[in-house]
């Protein structure tokens, strides 16, 4: 097992095709995964991939892609490309288009024929590597597990754009558009470490959703949602108590929904304010039960950029002691590189000094999938994850 990463410049389509090709005669690898700037014809590159291609998929990310290893630091990659060599190993992607079903079968379709292209049959992979659409990633994780059960892990990342327009896209060998859920099996030959956590902290508000439908929060503690998480956070919203977008405003304020794990630790799995509607609803990146309490959330920069290096040593510990960890794909949220700036920059240059030789990889994402050490497999927002292959 070994990892290799690039970064491909956009000069041009015929650059970057031309790129990937060289790449690919060079050495096949047992998976490519890829994320960019939604600006790229992602259909262009996958061409240049070709019909012996191995198996892959290329999705777009908010601000380009991160890449991080002995020749680069950068958040802004055009396209950065995850290459896994695994001879005694086994991978297969598939895909499915929600528009042509639904996304529970979407989902399902996808992970069938993933698992059909490993040529493992009866075997569960080891991990479900995910490219989601945002929206309906709870139906879609459903439909995964319709497959599988509901005990192997599910890491990934929903599809972004830069101004959350819905230009987000993903191509597979089968597949290309914005509607395209995209699933790798992973069948390593050498064990993996998985790490899903967030860089905020609870505070001591706790509210109740007293009336919410799906991702549609209509009150809070028997009251208007945005009136009382207005009340909650100081004021954040007050100009929008009646309608408007929010999404940037309450980054640093999400709903946390406790998960208590078999040790008596919480995790806390977190959910994004987008809007609010003119009778006071708020909507949000991921669902909400009515009757659930939530827990109000707080996060800083310093926070936030310190969290991608404890989710990747979290992860790295969870290897067997004999194993060497040699490249990490990473979700980091989009929500959350927003709202740290350029101070992204220092974070990927101390990822680089604190993991040297290690290659770091992965996009900036509108939703992350992952599973706490609880074993159950969840769509949250304002997430970091890292998946830790070994030698």
């Amino acid at each position: 097992m070994n990892i290799q990463t690039l970064a491909l410049e956009c000069d041009g389509t015929v650059s970057v095709a031309s790129q990937l090709e060289n790449i690919l005669t060079n050495k096949r690898p047992s998976l490519l995964l890829g994320y960019g700037n939604t600006d790229l014809p992602l259909e262009t590159l996958a061409s240049a991939i070709g019909d012996a291609a191995p198996p892959f998929f290329i999705s777009s990310s908010c601000l380009g892609a991160l890449l991080c290893d002995d020749n680069i630091a950068s958040p802004h990659c055009d396209v950065a490309l995850f290459c896994i060599n695994d001879d005694n190993g086994a991978y297969g992607v598939g895909s499915a288009d929600i528009a042509e079903s639904t996304p529970f079968e979407a989902g399902a379709t996808a992970l069938k024929e993933a698992l059909a292209h490993a040529e493992r049959p009866y075997e569960s992979p080891a991990l479900i590597w995910c490219s989601l659409p945002p929206g309906n990633e709870e139906r879609i994780l459903e439909g995964f597990a319709s497959i599988v059960g509901t005990k192997v892990p599910i890491f990934g990342g929903s599809m972004a754009d830069n101004t959350v327009s819905g230009n987000w896209r993903i191509v597979t060998k089968t597949c290309s558009g914005s509607q395209v859920v995209a699933a790798a099996v992973l069948y390593p030959s050498t064990p993996l470490g998985l790490s899903y956590s967030s860089g905020y902290k609870p505070t001591e508000t706790v509210l109740k959703a007293t009336k919410a439908q799906g991702r549609q929060l209509q009150q809070l503690d028997n009251d208007k949602a945005s009136t009382i998480y207005n009340v909650a956070t100081n004021g954040l919203i007050s100009n929008q108590l009646t309608g408007g977008q929010i999404l940037g405003l309450t980054s640093s304020a999400p709903l946390g929904k406790p998960v208590e794990l078999d040790n008596g630790a919480v995790n806390y799995l977190l959910c994004h304010t987008d809007s609010v509607d003119q009778d006071g609803t708020l909507h949000v990146f991921s669902e909400v039960q009515e009757g659930e309490e939530l827990v109000l959330m707080e996060g800083n920069i310093s926070s936030l950029t310190s969290r991608a290096e404890r989710v990747i040593n979290n992860a790295i510990m969870l290897l067997p002691e004999n194993k060497k960890p040699v490249g990490v794909l990473m979700i980091y949220c989009a929500g959350c590189r927003l709202m740290v700036g350029d101070e992204i920059n220092a974070m990927l240059n101390s990822l680089q000094e604190t993991f040297p030789s290690i290659p770091i990889c992965g996009p900036f994402t509108f939703g992350e999938q992952g599973r706490f050490l609880d074993g159950k497999n969840r769509h949250g927002n304002l997430m970091i994850s890292a998946v830790v292959f070994s030698q």
